[in-house]
């Protein structure tokens, strides 16, 4: 009897140790498992620092039901991205759009009316939803003038280009609220996710360079007008058209672009003209951390962004 209850004993002492030997060994496992998870998330920090996603969202408007050819239009989309700062400068240049599209005070006073009645509220959807009624204010009042055109406004940012700790956003927007023709815009803005700030063109500069900035780009507005054949006298076009160097920019794979509005340096029939100086063309002129390294291929915003934009 002795003998059995020994050997009982000792069967139960060896499963114990074995429980605590499974135990300790599946502890040590997930100590592992978390300590890896820990160190590949360090690495892919180390590799990619500025990892950047960005989502395109559409801000609701309540439209009337309407059929036929002459529907009113009206679409602001917005993006949102793991950068707070960018969604407020974006957020704001998508207002300064509307500002832009609907002068409603120079369009029509009685749509203007409906905007200055109400507080600007400090939350977008709330002022676009403004916006979208003072504009179907106007929209109401050419109908009750027996005009008949489709006005629209259209507002879209979109990521250009995500290269290492710059992000630029494409802010384009086009309206038409009756009239010979609409009218179209593109803005710029160029985020150092670095600095956690949108840069402007002379944060890009060297000091004293903006006179050499300046002098390339007007070779390349002067040779654009000759070859648009808009006259033959560079000085006499300016006299009508003056030169000015643009703060609408953005760094692209091949070099600084500066971008123009419509009307700014040339009649409607140019559009929106842009000019490109080669980054060869702006060493010492550009700051050397915004210029292209050698061994580095620009990135392309389809592959260096998570989301959709």
């Amino acid at each position: 009897m002795l003998r059995k209850n020994l050997s009982m004993t000792f069967s139960m002492s060896v499963l114990s140790v074995s429980l605590l030997l499974s135990a300790c060994q599946k502890q040590n496992d997930d100590t592992e498992k978390t300590v890896s998870a820990a160190q590949m998330t360090q690495v892919k920090a180390i590799q990619n620092p500025y990892e950047f996603t960005a989502n395109l969202e559409n801000i609701p408007v309540q439209l009337p039901a309407c059929e036929g050819n002459n529907c009113p239009e009206f679409q602001v989309q917005r993006l949102k991205t793991n950068y707070d700062f960018i969604d407020r400068q974006v957020d704001a240049a998508i207002l300064a759009a509307l500002r832009d599209h609907l002068d409603l005070a120079a369009i029509n006073p009685a749509a203007s009316e409906v905007f200055a009645s109400s507080p600007e509220p400090s939350d977008l959807n709330q002022q676009v939803q403004q916006y979208a009624k003072a504009f179907l204010a106007l929209d109401q009042e050419l109908k009750n003038m027996n005009a008949n055109p489709q006005i629209s406004v259209h507002i879209q940012p979109k990521i250009l280009r995500k290269q290492d700790h710059l992000v630029t956003v494409q802010m384009n927007s086009d309206s038409f609220l009756g009239g010979a023709h609409g009218t179209e815009a593109q803005q710029y803005l160029v985020f150092d996710l670095k600095q956690k700030q949108q840069l402007k063109l002379s944060d890009l500069l060297l000091p004293n360079q903006k006179n050499q900035l300046t002098k390339l780009l007007h070779q390349q507005f002067a040779d654009w007008v000759i070859a648009q054949k808009l006259a033959t006298n560079i000085k006499e076009y300016e006299d009508a058209w003056p030169f000015k160097l643009s703060q609408n920019f953005y760094l692209s794979a091949d070099g600084l672009v500066l971008q123009y509005a419509e009307y700014e340096i040339g009649p409607y029939v140019v559009g929106m003209p842009s000019f490109t100086i080669p980054y060869e063309k702006l060493k010492g002129i550009v700051k050397s951390e915004y210029l292209p390294k050698p061994d580095t291929v620009a990135a392309t915003t389809a592959s260096a962004v998570k989301g959709t934009a």
